[in-house]
């Protein structure tokens, strides 16, 4: 359990997005997003070679990330606009890291790429998984070709750690190298990240003060 004080940040205002745990009424609204960025999730993404999937696999999948969130294995947030309406992404705070630490993806709908959307929601991911745990450090990983997703990082200013060579396959079946960057407690406590003004709440609509 990540989140032992306030419980993990249902919702998340920034500038221009709100980041919040998937509800099922928005399956169809994922679907479209999905449907219409394969391109460019192909071939990053491992999961997208299962797609395009029906509307009730879409289903299926929301209610499986709302209990992974409400039981606190695992923390996957679908990106909207200000209205809670449009679908721009999705992204997570996962927990596959272990005890100290926390893994950011993303992904962008291909109508809203190139906007900075990517950037303000992994930054604001950064802020939440260190203020409400005790984590030593958040990290993003990309394959070493993703040039896209490395300017991403590169705007956030994390730095690269390791490179982890053949370490699983893409949507082609392909082997990837994996780049690892990280910004550890000490470096955030430092950083813009931490200065940043957002909005947090908590399952009961209720705002986090951090």
């Amino acid at each position: 359990m990540f989140f032992k004080t306030h419980g993990p940040a249902y919702k998340i205002i920034t500038q221009r997005l709100v980041i919040k745990c998937w509800e099922p009424r928005y399956a169809k609204k994922l679907k479209q997003a999905i449907d219409n960025s394969l391109d460019s999730l192909l071939p990053w993404m491992p999961w997208a070679q299962n797609e395009p999937q029906d509307y009730s696999k879409k289903i299926e999948l929301l209610r499986m990330f709302r209990g992974n969130f409400d039981l606190n294995n695992d923390y996957v947030y679908g990106i909207f606009d200000l209205t809670e309406e449009e679908v721009i992404g999705g992204s997570g705070l996962h927990t596959r890291l272990g005890p100290l630490g926390l893994e950011i993806g993303y992904w962008i709908n291909n109508t809203y790429q190139n906007k900075g959307f990517a950037t303000e929601a992994a930054s604001a991911l950064i802020k939440v998984g260190f203020e409400l745990s005790d984590i030593d450090r958040v990290e993003i990983r990309c394959d070493v070709k993703n040039s896209a997703s490395i300017k991403i990082i590169e705007k956030l200013r994390l730095k690269k750690r390791a490179v982890l060579a053949r370490i699983q396959k893409d949507a082609n079946d392909e082997f990837q190298d994996i780049a690892v960057y990280a910004i550890f407690r000490e470096e955030y406590e430092k950083s813009s990240f931490k200065k940043q003004n957002i909005k947090i709440y908590n399952a009961m609509g209720e705002q986090i003060a951090v």
